[in-house]
Parts: structure tokens; C-alpha cells; sequence
């Protein structure tokens, strides 16, 4: 269901707030995800992996945009530094930064971000969405 609505640019759309959390695969190789090794290097627990950090930006704009997102979403992503670790308080955020006519819509353009809980942006990028 799309909930687009009227928007214009400067336009926040409904943010998504979530507990990170890195499942653990007992066979991984990658062992900075596991919080026994990343415990060892001084961190408070595993190292939320990136594609899990994404997953929560691309929920927000399937929220906003629908089975839309799915057919005419695009995104580029930028992992800023920082991470999250697991149990980490992450909020996804998107604010319209362009609403330009398109052959097959109208393209709504956004920047988006993901920031922990001290408000550090951790992931940072573009999407657009034809609606």
C-alpha cells in the first residue's frame, strides 16, 4: 500500500526506529560479528553486519513507497564509520529532496541515513522511487 500522500521537498518521511541485532551464525568466518571475538578488541558486542543495517533504510522506504519500492526503488549507500553493535538503538530516516516528473511517474528523490543512538550517522546515501 502506498502512503506517499502529498510531499514536497523537505519533506521527512515516518522514520524507522530498531534494536540492531546481528544473528549469529556458528559457523562464520567473519568472527568480528560474534561477540566473544569483537568482546576481545574491546567493543561492547558483535559488529552489526552491513547488509543488516541497510535492510533497516530499505524497511523504511518499503513502508513509505509500498510493493512500489520493490518494482522502481533505487538506493547507493555509503557505510560513514562507527557501526552498531548488537542491541544498539538504530533510527532510519529519509527527507524528500526532489520531486521531478519521469516517463513512468513522478520520481520522489531522498536523501536517507541510519544513526545509532548517540545520533551519529552510520550509514548515509540516495534513493528514488517512481510513484
Amino acid at each position: 500500500m502506498e502512503k506517499t500522500g502529498e510531499v514536497t521537498a523537505g519533506s521527512e518521511i515516518p522514520a524507522l526506529t530498531k534494536t540492531a541485532y546481528m544473528p549469529i551464525d556458528p559457523d562464520t568466518r567473519n568472527v568480528i560479528h560474534t561477540d566473544d571475538y569483537a568482546r576481545n578488541f574491546g567493543m561492547r558486542g558483535a559488529l552489526v553486519g552491513g547488509s543488516i543495517l541497510l535492510s533497516y533504510i530499505l524497511e523504511m522506504l518499503y513502508n513509505y513507497f509500498g510493493e512500489k519500492w520493490l518494482y522502481h526503488g533505487k538506493i547507493r549507500v555509503s557505510f560513514t564509520g562507527g557501526g552498531a553493535i548488537n542491541g544498539d538503538i538504530v533510527t532510519a530516516h529519509g527527507l524528500v529532496t526532489a520531486i521531478e516528473p519521469d516517463e513512468a511517474g513522478t520520481c520522489i528523490r531522498l536523501d536517507v541515513w541510519l544513526e545509532n543512538q548517540s545520533q551519529n550517522r552510520i550509514v548515509t546515501g540516495e534513493a528514488s522511487c517512481i510513484r
